[in-house]
């Protein structure tokens, strides 16, 4: 069996490392795939959570063996890349997400994943001009960048009584939602312990 795990809204100030340790002690195999904001405006905004920024950095640099970050919009407002031109993608969004991730030190895949799964024709070619894939919402009937990720099962369902799969890709939230992390931790706990692990940018369509 092998797995993809993902989770969404993940950031320097917002990331469960906690929860994601406690992941790593039982499969010491796991890869997990992060769509990352790279400028969390609700954290940003916390003095005292700005005030641990170094810190937390610091502590999740230690991990990215087994950790990959892939962009998730830019700050997480909801409509960010409703109405998002074609020109905004090329001449802002791109150079925002590369300088925000190198300012912090961190590698990034050129994937994308779209606050609440808004976009629009102009995002959706600026990534396929830029070679990046999209993340897409098997729920909905999407635009589609012409390469895709598509994650089979929501770590909230009962995945692990799937017949048939080779491959189940795992979506779940670093924030608490129905299928946040915390939340459903205990379902996670039955993957299969001999699993093989993938990254979400192993399986891209």
């Amino acid at each position: 069996m092998i797995y993809a795990l993902d989770f969404d809204d993940f950031s320097v100030l917002n990331n469960r490392l906690d929860l994601l340790l406690r992941l790593k002690e039982s499969y010491p195999k796991l890869k997990v795939s992060l769509f990352t904001i790279p400028y969390d405006i609700l954290f940003e905004k916390d003095v005292a959570g700005r005030l641990l920024r170094a810190k937390t950095l610091e502590e999740i640099k230690k991990h990215v063996d087994w950790l990959e970050f892939i962009p998730h919009g830019l700050t997480h407002f909801q409509d960010e890349f409703k109405k998002c031109t074609y020109d905004t993608m090329n001449n802002y969004i791109f150079k925002a997400i590369d300088e925000m991730f190198k300012k912090d030190g961190l590698t990034y895949v050129k994937g994308f994943k779209a606050p609440y799964w808004l976009w629009n024709e102009d995002v959706v070619r600026a990534l396929d001009e830029k070679g990046w894939w999209g993340a897409i919402d098997k729920n909905q009937d999407m635009l589609k960048t012409k390469k895709i990720y598509t994650y089979t099962h929501s770590i909230d369902e009962p995945f692990s009584e799937a017949i048939g799969v080779d491959v189940i890709k795992l979506h779940g939230h670093i924030t608490p939602s129905r299928n946040g992390i915390e939340r459903c931790l205990g379902n996670l706990f039955k993957m299969d312990s001999n699993a093989e692990f993938k990254f979400v940018s192993e399986l891209i369509q």
